[in-house]
C-alpha cells in the first residue's frame, strides 16, 4: 500500500534518510531506493545500527576463538513461496558480481532446495517419523510471479488427490503388515477393500472438484462455476466420511487396533481430513472475493472446527508443526496457541500451493553470511553510510505531532582515530560476520572486550561514550524504523502518545522470546548420523528437517552442510552440526535497564534447558547418542562424548557441552511478532505512520502475509521504499488473492 505519506525534500538539495537497525526490511528498504536511477543525486542515506553487525534476528557471526564457527539466533529456512525475497537477493547477488568460484558466487550457490521433512508424532510414550517430501514445481522462486489463488487451492486438490490415491493404499498396507500375526488372507481382504475404496469413489470426487476450480479459475464472475464448486464440496466431504468410517471401523476391527494406535493410519487420515476442511472453508467463506483477513477474528483451529473439522484435523501433526514453525504461543506458553485464521490459512496455502521449484531451501552458510554480508557491501559501495555501535535511545516528534523532529542516538562505542572499521573478515574467502566486534579498532577495546557488556542487547552494561541529538532539516530529513517492534516502547513511548494507531499496534500485536542451541557432534559419529534416520539419509545423504519434536525445542535441523564453511582441522573435523529451537515463555513486563544481568540469566538457564532437552529427548532422534547398552528409555545414560569439543579428549565428558551455541532471545529487537486472533486489524502499513516523514520497515506491520518471516519483512521494506520514491509498483503477493 502506498500512503503517499512521506513528501520529497527540496530539489535544492539531497534528502537525507536516517535508516534504524540492520534487519531485512530495512535493508529491503534501502537496497530498494537504491535500485532507482540517479538515487545519488536525490538522497544521502545513513543506516544507524546498534553493536557490530546488521541482521535484526536473522544476524550470525563466527567465532574467532572456536574455528570461526557459524552462531546463529535461531533456525532459518527460506520457502519455494518466497517470491519477493528471492527476487531481491537474486538481485543483491547480480549487484555484488563475485567471481566465478568464489564462495557463494551466485544465489544459486548460496541456497540449495531442500527435500526432505519429517514430521515426529508422539503416541503411548512412543516417538515415530513421518517421511515428507514435496514434489519439485514449474518455475523458480522470485522470477516475477505469483500462482494465481485458484490455481494453489487446485494445487491443494492435487496434492491430496495423489495422497488418497498412492499414499493412503500405500500406508494401509504398510499398518497391515507392522502387524505381526495377522493372517494373510486379512491382510489381503483389507488391503483389497482400502484400494477398492480409495480408488473407487476418488477419480469422481476429485476429478469433480478440480473441474469446479479449474472452470472458476478461468472465469471468477461464473456463478454456476461458483455452485458447482458447492456440490463438490459437499461430495468431497462425504467421500472423506466414508474413508473415516471405513479406516476406523473396518480396519480396526480387524486388526483389533485402534486407529489412533497406529501412526501410520492416523497420519493418513489426519492429512486428508486437514486439506479437506481448509478446501471446504476457502469455498464457503467465499475467500476468493472476500480476502483472508475477514477471518482473523477466529484461531485457526476454530475455524477448521466451525467448519466440521474433528479431531483427526485439529489435532494432526501437520497442523501442530504449522503452528510450532510461527512460534504461535501466546506468551511463548504451549498452552495457549493462538493464530488468526485467516493469516494461518493464507500462509499454508502459499506454502503447498504456490511454492515453485523446491519447497524449502537451505542457505550454505550462516544467514549473516549468505544474506546480510552481501547486503552490507553491496549498499557500501554504493555509496550506503553505515554507522555501527549507534543505539536509538529516542524519537522525539514535533509537538503538532506532524513530522519526526529529532533523533537521539546513543554511539556506544568509538572508532579509533584513523582507523578504519570493516565489521567484516574472511573465512575460507567469503566475507562474515564476527560474532564480536574487532575491539582493537575501538577506543577503550580492551575494556569493553574485557567487560563483555552486550553491545547488543537493552539492557548494556557499557555506557554510551556520547549522545548525539540528530535534527531533521540537518541530519536527516526522512526516518526508516527498521528495528523490531519490540523495543519501540523503549524509545519511541511519545509516538505511542500521540498517535493511538501505534499505541494500539505495540499493544495489540504480541512478541515473545524464543530459544535456540546448536551442537557439534563428535567425528568418530557415523554410529550417530546413520541411526538418526536410518536408511534413507545412508542413501540419498540428504539432511532432514524435522518437525513437531518434543518441547521446547520442536524444530530440529542437520546443518552438517555448513561444517566446510567453518574453519575446522582438516585431521580433527567435527562430525555433524544440529540446530534445533523452540519458543521462550517470558514475564510479559520487560525488566529495567539497570537490570544488566537479565540477559545473561536467561541465556545460562537456556543452556540449562538445552541439557536437560538432550538428556530425556536426543535418544529418540540420535540413538547413537545414548552409551552401549543400554535401553534408550532410561534417560540418565546420554553419552556427553560424543559432543564435540576443543579438549574433548582431555576433559570429561559431560563438559563437551560447555563448548556448544546455545541463547536466549529475549532482547525486545529480538522478540518474535506473533500473528494472534483479532489482531491483524491493529497492524500498519509501512506508511501509514501518521508522520509524513516516518515510515516503518519490518515483519509486524501489514503486508501481504501478515507473520514473521523473511518474506514478509521483505514486502514491508518494499513498502517503506515505495513511500519514500514510489518504487517499486510492484510487490507480489501483497493483496493475495485479491487483485
Amino acid at each position: 500500500m502506498d500512503s503517499g505519506a512521506v513528501t520529497e525534500a527540496s530539489p535544492q538539495r539531497r534528502k537525507k534518510i536516517a535508516v534504524i537497525g540492520g534487519g531485512v526490511g530495512a535493508m529491503t528498504a534501502v537496497f530498494e531506493l537504491t535500485e532507482q536511477p540517479g538515487w545519488q543525486q536525490r538522497y544521502e542515506i545513513t543506516v544507524y545500527q546498534l553493536g557490530w553487525r546488521l541482521g535484526g534476528k536473522g544476524a550470525s557471526g563466527r567465532n574467532q576463538a572456536r574455528n570461526d564457527r557459524i552462531e546463529e539466533h535461531g533456525l532459518h529456512f527460506w520457502f519455494g513461496y518466497y517470491e519477493n525475497a528471492f527476487n531481491l537477493i537474486q538481485r543483491v547477488y547480480a549487484a555484488l558480481d563475485r567471481h566465478a568460484g568464489a564462495p557463494l558466487a551466485t544465489w544459486r550457490d548460496a541456497f540449495k532446495p531442500h527435500s526432505l521433512f519429517i514430521l515426529m508424532q508422539f503416541y503411548e510414550a512412543k516417538w515415530s517419523e513421518w517421511h515428507l517430501s514435496p514434489p519439485q514445481m514449474p518455475g523458480v522462486p522470485g522470477d516475477g510471479e505469483v500462482p494465481p489463488f485458484w490455481h494453489a487451492v487446485d494445487r491443494l486438490l492435487e496434492l491430496l488427490h495423489i495422497h488418497v490415491q498412492t499414499t493412503m493404499p500405500g500406508d494401509m498396507h504398510d499398518a497391515l503388515h507392522e502387524h505381526h500375526g495377522l493372517k494373510a488372507w486379512a491382510i489381503w481382504a483389507l488391503e483389497k477393500l482400502g484400494v477398492e475404496l480409495v480408488r473407487g469413489v476418488e477419480a469422481i470426487d476429485f476429478r469433480a472438484a478440480r473441474e469446479a476450480v479449474q472452470r472458476v479459475a478461468a472465469n471468477p464472475q461464473d456463478d454456476g462455476a461458483h455452485a458447482l464448486l458447492h456440490d463438490a464440496v459437499a461430495a468431497l466431504e462425504h467421500f472423506v466420511a466414508r474413508i473415516a468410517e471405513t479406516v476406523h471401523a473396518r480396519f480396526a476391527a480387524m486388526i483389533e487396533r485402534d486407529v489412533e494406535a497406529i501412526p501410520i493410519l492416523r497420519r493418513a487420515l489426519s492429512l486428508l481430513e486437514l486439506g479437506f476442511y481448509m478446501f471446504k472453508g476457502i469455498v464457503v467463506d467465499d475467500v476468493a472475493r472476500k480476502g483472508f483477513d475477514q477471518l482473523d477474528g477466529m484461531d485457526l483451529r476454530e475455524w477448521l472446527s466451525s467448519h466440521g473439522a474433528g479431531s483427526a484435523a485439529l489435532d494432526s501433526d501437520a497442523l501442530r508443526v504449522a503452528y510450532e514453525s510461527i512460534f504461535a504461543f501466546s506468551r511463548g506458553s504451549y498452552q495457549l496457541p493462538d493464530l488468526a485464521a485467516g493469516t494461518g490459512l493464507r500462509g499454508l496455502l502459499r506454502l503447498s500451493g504456490t511454492y515453485k521449484e523446491a519447497f524449502a531451501y537451505k542457505m550454505q552458510a550462516g544467514m549473516g553470511d549468505t544474506i546480510f554480508g552481501p547486503f552490507y557491501d553491496v549498499l557500501a559501495a554504493r555509496g550506503v553510510d553505515f554507522q555501527f555501535f549507534s543505539a536509538l535511545r529516542e524519537i522525539v516528534p514535533s509537538a503538532d505531532g506532524t513530522r519526526i523532529e529529532q533523533l537521539v542516538i546513543g554511539r556506544q562505542a568509538l572508532v579509533k582515530k584513523g582507523e578504519a572499521y570493516d565489521p567484516l573478515y574472511e573465512v575460507k574467502g567469503l566475507r562474515c560476520w564476527p560474532s564480536a566486534p574487532f575491539f582493537d579498532k575501538l577506543e577503550q577495546g580492551d575494556e569493553i572486550a574485557k567487560l563483555k557488556p552486550g553491545l547488543e542487547s537493552h539492557w548494556c552494561q557499557w555506557p554510551d561514550r556520547r549522545t548525539d541529538r540528530l535534527l531533521c532539516g540537518e541530519h536527516f530529513d526522512t526516518v526508516i524504523l527498521g528495528t523490531s517492534i519490540g523495543p519501540i516502547p523503549t524509545f519511541g513511548k511519545a509516538l505511542m502518545d500521540q498517535k493511538p494507531p501505534i499505541r494500539a499496534m505495540v499493544d495489540q500485536v504480541e512478541a515473545i522470546g524464543t530459544q535456540a542451541f546448536q551442537m557439534w557432534t563428535r567425528p568418530d559419529d557415523a554410529a550417530l548420523r546413520r541411526a538418526h534416520n536410518g536408511e534413507e539419509v545412508e542413501k540419498t545423504g540428504v539432511q532432514p528437517i524435522y518437525g513437531g519434536f518434543a518441547q521446547p525445542h520442536n524444530t530440529v535441523a542437520d546443518m552438517s552442510h555448513l561444517l566446510e564453511r567453518e574453519n575446522w582441522p582438516s585431521d580433527d573435523p567435527p562430525g555433524a552440526i544440529y540446530y534445533f529451537c523452540g519458543p521462550l515463555a517470558l514475564k510479559p513486563e520487560l525488566p529495567p535497564r539497570s537490570d544488566t544481568s537479565y540477559p545473561q540469566d536467561q541465556g545460562s538457564a537456556a543452556g540449562v534447558r538445552a541439557a536437560e532437552w538432550m538428556r530425556s529427548n536426543l535418544q529418540f532422534l540420535l540413538p547413537g547418542s545414548m552409551f552401549p547398552g543400554y535401553p534408550a528409555s532410561f534417560p540418565v545414560t546420554l553419552d556427553f562424548s560424543m559432543l564435540y569439543s576443543r579438549n574433548w579428549q582431555q576433559i570429561p565428558a559431560s563438559g563437551n557441552f560447555d563448548d556448544q551455541f546455545w541463547r536466549a532471545n529475549v532482547d525486545p529487537s529480538e522478540l518474535y511478532v506473533l500473528s494472534c486472533r483479532k489482531t491483524t486489524q491493529y497492524r500498519l502499513h509501512s506508511g501509514d505512520t501518521g508522520y509524513i516523514n516516518l515510515v516503518f520497515a519490518g515483519d509486524w506491520t501489514r503486508t501481504g502475509l501478515n507473520y514473521g518471516c523473511v518474506e514478509a519483512a521483505v514486502m514491508s521494506g518494499m513498502e517503506a521504499s515505495r513511500a519514500i520514491c514510489g518504487a517499486p509498483k510492484i510487490i507480489f503477493g501483497e493483496n493475495y488473492p485479491l487483485p
